[in-house]
């Protein structure tokens, strides 16, 4: 397959150290005006409750790491999303990370596009995977990325209502090259992404003889998946999401609920409007909700720069 020859064009040449990584944040230390206790979300050892968001303008974040960390620790951000910018000096990079460390802030590189699924395309994601899995193999373990984390989203493209079919394809062999090609080697690392909550209307191949929804083949494949819950309000998060939850639930693996800030013309998508304590308040409802729940890890905050500049 084409996808195989380009994942051995950026494969390490020898053996890569398999490095042991310790997670010493089980739990997050969330602002007072959230209204969310630590008690309500008792993570176990090998399952933190995240709260996250991603950074996606690495350069001009980076020169300010100063305001970029005080906003961090100030609102209980323990996992960020950090994008690859090839134009940042790995030095940066190293900094960043070891700073993040010590604040109990893990990091996972990422990156994507919605054309990263097609196949003149698809050697972008082996180029990311390389250049992380290069970078981690030549500094100390508290500057490394913990993970890599992917947003791919294909149903952007006018190509995908063109041929849906063949979109849904490719879209997962994106994903299953993705999560092979991170764990040559480096198991530990966390394979990642964003998806809609709205995967579960396709019926897919399971692999097994059988079939399966999209969303269910997704979550299984990652280790980590963030879904993209875009709505301004507890009850319409909760129920866009209940689906994947479940099959999350049975695939035991950790599922975190993505929330927007940004500007949209779409109703009810974006707290962009409705502020800061009104999007801690919904949060805090959704987690008492979800609280029962084994793969609920957490939620995240679309993005630093939108969450950053949100009225109160």
């Amino acid at each position: 397959m084409k996808r195989q020859s380009t994942r051995s064009k950026f494969r390490l040449v020898g053996k890569v150290m398999v490095l042991c990584l310790t997670f010493t944040q089980a739990l997050v230390s969330l602002p007072a005006h959230a209204d969310i206790t630590n008690q309500v979300y008792a993570a176990s050892v090998d399952r933190p409750f995240y709260k996250a968001t991603w950074l996606w303008n690495t350069s001009s974040l980076l020169q300010n790491k100063n305001g970029t960390f005080q906003f961090l620790q100030q609102n209980g951000v323990n996992l960020v999303f950090l994008q690859v910018d090839p134009d940042v000096q790995a030095s940066e990079y190293i900094s960043f990370i070891r700073e993040a460390s010590t604040c109990g802030i893990e990091v996972h590189a990422l990156g994507g596009a919605p054309d990263w699924i097609l196949r003149d395309r698809q050697i972008k994601v082996y180029k990311l995977i390389d250049w992380v899995k290069t970078y981690n193999n030549s500094v100390s373990a508290d500057e490394q990325f913990k993970g890599i984390h992917l947003d791919v989203e294909p149903f952007v493209l006018q190509a995908w209502y063109a041929d849906m079919d063949t979109m849904l394809g490719l879209w997962r062999d994106t994903v299953s090259g993705f999560v092979e090609e991170m764990k040559i080697e480096t198991p530990q690392l966390i394979a990642g992404a964003d998806l809609p909550v709205w995967l579960e209307k396709f019926n897919v191949p399971d692999e097994q003889g059988g079939r399966t929804t999209l969303s269910n083949w997704m979550i299984r494949k990652l280790d980590q998946t963030t879904l993209m819950a875009y709505r301004d309000n507890a009850s319409d998060i909760i129920s866009s999401i209940t689906n994947e939850l479940g099959e999350a639930d049975k695939n035991g693996k950790p599922i975190i609920v993505a929330v927007e800030t940004l500007q949209s013309f779409e109703d009810h998508i974006t707290f962009y409007d409705k502020g800061r304590s009104q999007m801690m308040r919904e949060l805090s409802t959704v987690g008492e909700t979800l609280r029962s729940s084994a793969s609920f890890a957490g939620y995240a905050i679309h993005d630093y720069d939108g969450w950053s500049h949100l009225k109160e």
